[in-house]
């Protein structure tokens, strides 16, 4: 098999290699060679190994009939087929509260988990430098199944984050890919009660905001109403209550918070761009007229988004799957509230840029340096993925009677259809080491899209979407996504911080925040955002800059 020496992983030569020699792998769950996991033959990996984790386990892990997070069906399955015990070091209830103890940690020098997730791009830095975590670049190479070597080639670029020379020092691990793009959710209600049509432009949302802030929408005879929920407490490209797509209006291409290619080829920090002041002077204006949550500088992106579910504001840009969480009760408070989803509003010519998070959302999973089993590991991932492909015990899903049940010889999705119906199921990929089961990117959305479109249900993912209806608004939102895929703004740097972002990133953060907000809130006029951008420019944003073109040209960025 001819080895393809462009697949830019930059790992170790011979892990180049093995993953260009995957193109002829599996890529989809329609392939006979899915099937079939084509690492090692033997029915275990090893023969009775323990491999430990540590985790949040909050109040979205849901288990039944006793079973606990070190006790129950998945922990049952990984030992039977796989002869791999998994043990829970320690867990806590907040992702605040878990960063922290891996931090005292690694200070400490406890004993570090052999397997555990991070999403802190600091502490993953940290840890890249303590000498702590394994180079499992090797090891990649080695015991990675040809499907998961396929897999990550596709999306290669997820390694930049944790590549520190030869090595690889994490395994990203892979999302849905467009889980934080966010659409348009609306007050389907208040539309139809004012008579009013979804925003397709800038010009139509700000009419629509203006009606849902002046008209009453709820009838409740006060002026108690907002437009559209945002937060400004973290920046103004967010996966939830985003404002992106405001300030991509402007240019179809720059967004704050991110790294875009500019028109002589060097890496541009979208923030500071002149296209920025179109977005700023949107938002002032808004908030001036009071279209905008007079709070939305200290509202993070769940908070924000409480105005929407509370019956007080109408629309909010936020992910696919927002119906569930957190829009779920909008109905506790307005029983008669419907929801809508649309695309989002564009500006002239229909220019439109969003918010796009990394495919692997900065989750990754490290290693402890002395973890000896990377062969089960990738024996575990490779079944993991089961699930994705629709292959192997995971065919039809997790486990029979938690995600799914068999009802007259067909699996059935919907809990409330289960033989004994189930208002809230168990989540057994939060079970897993890895806490959410790893993802193919961009898959969910094409089979909604393919769904809402009217085609046959052929695969579990596309049945379980049929379930719900080609009309329901989940479905609606998923095959949304898919269709502004071309609108998608990923940031191109998505390496560790560089050294002056580790020294100056948080100062310099602080500062744009500031100036965005003052210009928001009409404290500052407009013209103070070129002010903001000498001094980010002086005091720290050059030097990033420097650091970040010379990381892109490190990748072989062009």
């Amino acid at each position: 098999m001819r080895k393809n020496k462009g697949v830019a992983l930059a790992l170790m030569a011979s892990m180049i290699g093995v993953v260009g020699c995957s193109s002829n792998s599996v890529s989809n769950s329609n392939s006979p060679a899915a099937s079939a996991y084509t690492g090692s033959s033997s029915p275990k990996a090893q023969e009775n190994i323990t491999i430990t984790t540590a985790r949040t386990l909050g109040s979205d892990y849901v288990f039944m009939n006793g079973e606990d997070i070190n006790n129950n069906v998945h922990t049952k399955w990984a030992k039977e087929k796989l002869g791999i015990t998994l043990k829970e070091l320690w867990d806590v209830p907040t992702a605040d509260a878990y960063t922290t103890k891996l931090r005292l940690t690694l200070t400490t020098n406890d004993q570090l988990p052999d397997v555990f997730v991070l999403t802190d791009e600091n502490l993953i830095a940290n840890l890249m430098e303590s000498g702590k975590v394994k180079d499992i670049s090797a090891d990649f190479e080695k015991y990675a199944s040809e499907r998961i070597k396929k897999l990550y080639a596709d999306n290669n670029s997820v390694f930049n984050q944790v590549k520190k020379g030869n090595q690889v020092l994490a395994l990203p691990l892979l999302a849905g890919g467009d889980s934080t793009n966010p659409v348009l959710w609306v007050r389907q209600d208040w539309l139809d009660k004012l008579n009013l049509k979804a925003p397709k432009t800038l010009d139509e949302f700000e009419k629509v905001m203006d009606a849902f802030t002046n008209n009453d929408p709820d009838g409740n005879g006060k002026k108690d109403t907002f437009g559209f929920a945002v937060s400004g407490k973290n920046g103004y490209s967010n996966w939830m209550s985003d404002a992106s797509f405001i300030f991509g209006a402007s240019s179809g291409k720059f967004i704050p918070n991110m790294w875009y290619k500019g028109d002589d080829g060097t890496l541009k920090y979208g923030s500071v761009q002149p296209e920025m002041k179109q977005g700023l002077a949107k938002l002032q204006d808004w908030f001036k007229k009071g279209y905008l949550d007079p709070e939305l500088a200290a509202n993070d992106e769940v908070k924000a988004t409480e105005a929407f579910v509370q019956g007080k504001a109408g629309m909010v840009a936020a992910p696919n799957y927002s119906k569930t969480w957190p829009l779920g009760d909008v109905k506790k408070a307005s029983p008669n509230a419907k929801l809508g989803v649309y695309p989002l509003p564009t500006g002239v010519d229909g220019k439109s840029a969003r918010y796009q998070g990394p495919v692997n959302e900065k989750r990754v999973m490290m290693f402890n340096k002395d973890f000896k089993y990377m062969d089960a590991f990738f024996k575990y991932l490779d079944r993991i993925y089961d699930f994705q492909y629709e292959t192997g015990d995971f065919k039809l899903g997790w486990y029979e009677n938690y995600d799914y049940a068999m009802v007259d010889g067909k699996p059935v999705y919907d809990g409330k259809k289960f033989p004994t119906p189930v208002d809230k199921l168990p989540t057994p990929a939060k079970y897993t080491l890895f806490g959410n089961s790893p993802d193919i990117p961009f898959k969910l959305s094409t089979d909604a899209d393919y769904i809402a479109k009217g085609g046959e249900p052929k695969t579990r993912q596309q049945i379980s979407l049929a379930q719900s209806g080609k009309d329901d608004v989940g479905v609606i939102a998923k095959a949304i996504n898919f269709q502004l895929k071309n609108t998608n703004a990923p940031s191109l740097f998505n390496g560790s911080p560089t050294e002056t972002m580790k020294n100056k990133g948080d100062s310099l953060k602080t500062m744009e925040l500031e100036a965005y907000t003052k210009i928001i809130y009409g404290k500052d006029p407009l013209d103070k955002f070129d002010s903001f951008v000498a001094d980010w420019k002086s005091k720290g944003g050059d030097q990033v800059t420097k650091e970040v073109n010379d990381w892109y040209k490190s990748i072989g960025g062009k």
